[in-house]
């Protein structure tokens, strides 16, 4: 007689997960359902359109009226930063009107990826295309996700923007002392890693928001409990490997040169593989939060039963005296 599984004792029986098998669990959830890669696609399609069309306008100028490349000699970090923003205002316009709603679609991407890939890993069973659109835009509710999407995406940037902005216009790198400048690299490369840590933090709050409805400190507050204790170098190496990735796709311009339809190539090719990055960062967090949940049960567990037995120890030494 064959007797049901439950979901949830398959997934306590799932062994803990490392930084590789995060990432051969987001393959196989995949592989397992060929639905979550069309829904994948389908909620992909408006990013890649709107970012295709930016960058093709961005290069489009760019090409037109190029900016200003002449530099005074000696110039300082100030003058070099305002010689670099000058001229660039049709760009920076552009960029605020791609930026809005880039990064709704961007939240669109997260909470379909994340709710319905985590019902696949949960049941580990296949899902209908129709069930997980609807499901994943109906059943979240979205105040918490938005609040806590654009608050933590508004800390990354602007701790990213800070460090690139120290690199390039740094007072230290200006010195020409060797020994400033070995210090100054040795708190950039500090500064990078703890941003990396408190990205997988913000993160995974952000998937936090969307499967257990909560929003904004709440979220982010769950999420540090639940890295607390476990192994935090995960986190660091999964963003790090979504950082490269994310840089890797777009050094990929400095390859591609010149005519027409290269360009045309590396514009549609860089738009999917950002899309598709993008998907697998979200499914990549949602497996990292399912097991770092399994440890905390796996550690609360071995809490209690060593509390068990040493009330039982002291029980029986008082029954013998």
């Amino acid at each position: 007689m064959l007797t049901q599984s439950n979901p949830s004792s398959s997934m306590e029986r799932m062994s803990f997960l490392g930084t590789l098998g995060i990432i051969r669990e987001v393959v196989r959830i995949g592989i397992r359902n060929p639905s979550f890669i069309l829904l994948a696609t389908i909620v992909s399609l408006p990013l890649f359109s709107i970012t295709l069309l930016y960058d093709w306008l961005v290069h489009m100028k760019a090409s037109v009226s190029p900016l200003p490349t002449d530099l005074p000699p000696n110039s300082d970090a100030v003058t070099k930063f305002t010689h670099t923003m000058s001229g660039s205002g049709w760009f920076l316009q552009l960029g605020l009107l791609y930026f809005i709603p880039v990064q709704f679609l961007n939240l669109l991407i997260a909470v379909t990826t994340v709710y319905s890939a985590s019902a696949i890993h949960v049941r580990a069973r296949p899902l209908v295309l129709q069930d997980m659109l609807c499901n994943s835009i109906a059943k979240t509710r979205w105040k918490g996700p938005i609040v806590t999407y654009f608050f933590t995406s508004l800390l990354s940037n602007t701790s990213l923007m800070l460090i690139a902005l120290f690199i390039l216009f740094g007072p230290l790198l200006e010195s020409g002392n060797v020994f400033l400048l070995l210090l100054s690299v040795v708190g950039v490369i500090i500064a990078f890693g703890i941003w990396l840590v408190l990205t997988a933090w913000w993160d995974m709050g952000v998937v936090v928001s969307i499967l257990e409805e909560k929003g904004g400190l709440q979220s982010l507050s769950t999420s540090q409990y639940l890295s607390k204790g476990n192994n935090r170098v995960r986190g660091f190496l999964l963003v790090l490997f979504d950082f490269i990735l994310s840089y890797g796709i777009s050094f990929l311009a400095i390859v591609v040169s010149g005519n027409f339809s290269s360009r045309i190539v590396y514009y549609v090719v860089h738009t999917g593989l950002e899309c598709v990055r993008k998907v697998m960062k979200w499914v990549v967090f949602m497996v990292y939060y399912h097991d770092c949940k399994r440890r905390c049960r796996e550690r609360r567990s071995t809490w209690k039963r060593a509390e068990d037995e040493l009330l039982c120890k002291d029980f029986s030494s008082t029954c013998y005296v």
